[in-house]
């Protein structure tokens, strides 16, 4: 499916939840899918869609309290913040194909259009006067219920291991066939640095658990700096893979690193 709102898809009057690809400009249309999901991969392919980048999809688990560094404030954003929080997101993703400059007033529309999203769900670390990282984050369980129903091989040796792991120190408990997923999906990410989003990761982990979220997890590339701020969890990777058709002949997406946004998985 394209999604019908064209180039103004996420930025601007269509919800969401209306559209399950990320269009820019009608240039192409693009399906994401999660590792092993082989009979997804053949039919996008015999639809003319072709694999275009292997993304990582990092999983925190969610299980007990992390300590959070002094620094700065963390509070969550307000609409004054929206100018600085916009320049932020700008200055994190510039460049990365796929990604749409934000403003305040895009923002603000992305608040209030998506579903069960508010300022509550969009955090700002300020230092010294200025938003140094801001995180925002989507509650799964509000929009969709998601069931286990069966685990990968590469899932069942996670398990047993973070298992044994578990006689040495506290480990999460692992998720098994028929349980209900509680996840939160993090967007919009920006930072000055990965440690000034690490304090803002590990405040929400500590949030999470009270709610009884078990997972937080993104979509970006492989070596992605944001990754250096989810240091000391435990983290669970899965590969998610990018299928690209153009929606007009001759055109070629370029080879550049890649912006996902949570709302389009």
């Amino acid at each position: 499916m394209t999604c019908p709102g064209g180039e103004k898809c996420l930025k601007c009057n269509v919800k969401p939840v209306d559209c399950d690809t990320i269009n820019t400009a009608q240039r192409e249309s693009l399906k994401s899918v999660m590792e092993g999901n082989v009979a997804s991969m053949r039919l996008f392919e015999s639809q003319g869609f072709e694999l275009h980048r292997t993304l990582v999809m990092p999983g925190l688990a969610v299980y007990q309290e992390m300590d959070v560094a002094s620094l700065g404030q963390v509070r969550n954003a307000a609409p004054a913040d929206l100018p600085a929080v916009g320049e932020l997101l700008n200055e994190t993703w510039e460049g990365y194909d796929l990604y749409q400059p934000t403003s305040a007033e895009s923002l603000t529309r992305f608040v209030e259009r998506t579903p069960h999203y508010g300022f509550d769900n969009l955090l700002v670390l300020e230092d010294e006067g200025q938003i140094v990282a801001c995180l925002g984050f989507w509650d799964w369980s509000k929009i969709t219920q998601i069931t286990v129903l069966v685990l990968s091989r590469k899932m069942r040796i996670t398990g047993f291991l973070l298992k044994l792991m578990g006689y040495l120190r506290p480990m999460p408990p692992f998720i098994k066939p028929g349980d209900e997923l509680k996840q939160l999906v993090l967007t919009p990410l920006g930072f000055r640095a990965p440690g000034f989003l690490g304090v803002l990761v590990r405040h929400l982990n500590n949030q999470a658990l009270a709610w009884g979220i078990q997972q937080i997890f993104c979509v970006c590339e492989q070596d992605h700096p944001l990754l250096n701020s989810m240091k000391g969890f435990i983290r669970v990777d899965a590969a998610q893979h990018l299928y690209v058709k153009p929606l007009r002949e001759g055109l070629v997406m370029g080879d550049g690193t890649v912006f996902v946004d949570g709302v389009d998985l």
